[in-house]
C-alpha cells in the first residue's frame, strides 16, 4: 500500500535528513549534490577502510563549510581524488567545490577550486 505524503510529512522528512547530516562527523554527498568545503592541509591522514570485504587506504581530510567554520567534519576520498585535492592544496587553494557524480561503485567526484 502506497500513501501520498502531505507537505508537512515531506517537510518532516527533509528536516530529519538535515539533522542527521548536521550531527554527523563526516561529509557525505548524495548523487548529484555539490558542496564547497574549506580543507585544512595540516589535518590529513591515511585511514584503512573495509568495503565489501576488501581493505584499502583512503585519505581523510578535516574540512569545514566556509559558511559554518566552527564545525569541522571529515571528508574521506580515494587515492586518485586525494592526489587532485593535494595538488590544489599545494597551490594554496584550500576552498574547493566538490560535485558527486554517480552512485555506489560508479561514484566520481569533480573537484575544482571555489
Amino acid at each position: 500500500m502506497t500513501v501520498q505524503l502531505s507537505e508537512k510529512a515531506k517537510e518532516n522528512l527533509r528536516r530529519n535528513e538535515e539533522s542527521r547530516k548536521k550531527d554527523s562527523n563526516y561529509v557525505k554527498l548524495e548523487p548529484g549534490e555539490k558542496i564547497t568545503l574549506h580543507f585544512d592541509p595540516e589535518k590529513i591522514e591515511p585511514v584503512e577502510v573495509e568495503f565489501e570485504g576488501k581493505k584499502s587506504i583512503r585519505y581523510q581530510y578535516s574540512v569545514t563549510d566556509p559558511n559554518e567554520p566552527e564545525k569541522s567534519k571529515y571528508f574521506t576520498v580515494s587515492k586518485r581524488n586525494s592526489a587532485l585535492i593535494d595538488t590544489y592544496l599545494a597551490e594554496g587553494q584550500s576552498i574547493l567545490k566538490i560535485h558527486r557524480i554517480g552512485a555506489g561503485k560508479d561514484t566520481q567526484y569533480a573537484i575544482t577550486p571555489a
